[in-house]
């Protein structure tokens, strides 16, 4: 095919020069017809293909390939056919011959004709200090104490000064949510006039017509507390919050690369906050500014930080007769005086569970996030104990705790020499009133005056609680006068007693 180049000279030579058709087809090695049509030719011609391509691989299968695609715009967005499942589809039922590479042609053109497929076309943004900011969870693997587990990667980024919070939590709960947001405003000092999320179950119960939400209650309350906006990405579309999108991807990188090794979540949450203190350093793109610079620019510009919100799952509960609670098929301990309520209140933080009854807070514990699990303290049943003391050998919150060898000699000798235990169990309520440091003191002491009892404790707690009146000070006797004391006469006696004949 001739060239724009040799068609500029055809011309030439033909018109000014008279050169012939058949000498310049012999000097060009080309058609006296190609020739015949250069002088009119005005652009580079090009090929047009004047039957259909045949493709005998794919062709037979088009058909179904498209009634699959068509019936997808009626699935849900995340269970639609890739072309990888299309093509795997078509060997597995139908015996295909073709590779992956041919379906996945098909497909794209298919899409494009269907304008499904869009080049990525993006707006430059820019926003007010103190307006915005974006959230979003990320999953990360890390070593606790020698065992990987999964860990939830919470991050929150200010739109304008690019100042970044990032902590883990070991779940995504709706506590989770609330506590990561407590932690960033604090951390922030100051709370975003709006906030940008995806359309996760914690915030979110339902889906509107638009960018509406129906907004979960306790979701609702809680932004309603800080006085910020939370507004809505369209539903799949991540995109919308790519600067956070961004950082969970520098967080996981460059922060948790190599996969680090802790033996708490405290201790990673700790290094993390170095990490987001460090990147205060780092340039905002298309500025001359640092994320510190701008940060203490924008500050001015957040809203005020208010006493810290509830950052709880508030379930209602009863207490059985065994004097426990449920939530998350766990079980934890209350004081047995309460056994039997059916007005008990769990409060579940991410790290402990409160149970309130009458507006207090009767009982705290260390969440457990395993199953069927029953978590006891053993001062709840000791009052009950007290009344039952031969149970305490079979009672599975004693024996779930594990004691001092100091108390467990103790427990032995009063076993020995009683019969039972009601000695330790009021020992043990010494923990109310006295701190155990002070207690084991005085029960070492009493136990080597060979006193297995309570009230040889508690004489011991009181000296060293009151040493001054437990021990008074001595008497001194020097100078004091000399008391004389006269005898008695009883001979007077004697004679009374002769007079009655008592002596006879």
């Amino acid at each position: 095919m001739l060239k724009m180049a040799n068609i500029e000279l055809i011309r030439k030579l033909h018109v000014k020069e008279g050169r012939s058709i058949r000498q310049l087809a012999k000097d060009f090695s080309c058609s006296r017809q190609s020739i015949r049509k250069a002088p009119k030719l005005t652009e580079e011609p090009k090929y047009t293909r004047k039957a259909p391509v045949v493709n005998p691989v794919i062709d037979p299968v088009k058909p179904l390939i498209i009634e699959w695609l068509m019936n997808d715009r009626n699935a849900p967005l995340k269970q639609r056919h890739s072309a990888a499942q299309i093509h795997r589809r078509l060997v597995e039922e139908y015996g295909f011959k073709g590779g992956e590479s041919t379906v996945r042609r098909f497909v794209r053109q298919l899409k494009q004709e269907w304008q499904e497929i869009q080049p990525p076309v993006s707006i430059p943004l820019e926003f007010d200090p103190g307006e915005y900011a974006q959230f979003d969870w990320g999953e990360v693997f890390i070593e606790l104490n020698g065992v990987q587990v999964k860990v939830m990667l919470f991050c929150m980024r200010l739109l304008y000064s690019r100042k970044i919070f990032v902590k883990v939590f070991p779940h995504q709960r709706q506590e989770a949510l609330f506590q990561g947001h407590a932690d960033a405003f604090d951390y922030f000092g100051g709370v975003p006039k709006t906030i940008i999320y995806d359309n996760m179950t914690t915030a979110v119960k339902k889906v509107l017509k638009g960018t509406k939400r129906e907004e979960q209650e306790a979701f609702l309350q809680f932004h309603v507390y800080y006085l910020f906006d939370a507004q809505f990405c369209a539903p799949a579309k991540g995109n919308e919050k790519g600067q956070v999108e961004k950082l969970v991807q520098t967080s996981r990188s460059n922060f948790l690369v190599p996969v680090p090794s802790v033996s708490s979540l405290e201790e990673l949450n700790e290094m993390l906050k170095r990490r987001c203190d460090e990147y205060n350093d780092t340039k905002v793109p298309r500025t001359n500014e640092t994320v510190k610079d701008r940060f203490i620019y924008e500050k001015s510009f957040l809203l005020p930080l208010p006493p810290t919100h509830s950052c709880a799952k508030k379930v209602p509960a009863v207490v059985n007769t065994l004097s426990l609670v449920t939530f998350e098929t766990n079980t934890y301990s209350v004081p047995t005086v309460y056994a039997g309520r059916k007005d008990a209140q769990i409060f579940a933080y991410v790290d402990r569970v409160e149970i309130h009854l009458d507006g207090e807070v009767k009982a705290i514990h260390e969440r457990s996030y395993e199953r069927h699990q029953e978590v006891f303290n053993l001062d709840h049943y000791l009052d009950e104990l007290e009344r039952k003391p031969r149970a305490i050998q079979h009672a599975r919150p004693f024996r779930q705790t594990e004691m001092p060898d100091l108390y467990q000699q103790f427990y032995r000798e009063t076993l020995r020499q009683y019969g039972h235990a009601k000695e330790l169990i009021k020992v043990l309520k010494l923990h109310r009133e006295y701190s155990s440091e002070w207690i084991e003191i005085a029960l070492e002491k009493s136990m080597e005056e060979r006193l297995y009892t309570c009230d040889g404790v508690k004489q011991f707690l009181y000296q060293l609680y009151q040493p001054v009146v437990a021990k008074p000070a001595p008497f001194s006797y020097k100078g004091a006068e000399r008391v004389e004391v006269t005898p008695p006469v009883l001979h007077s006696y004697d004679q009374l007693l002769k007079k009655g004949g008592l002596l006879h």
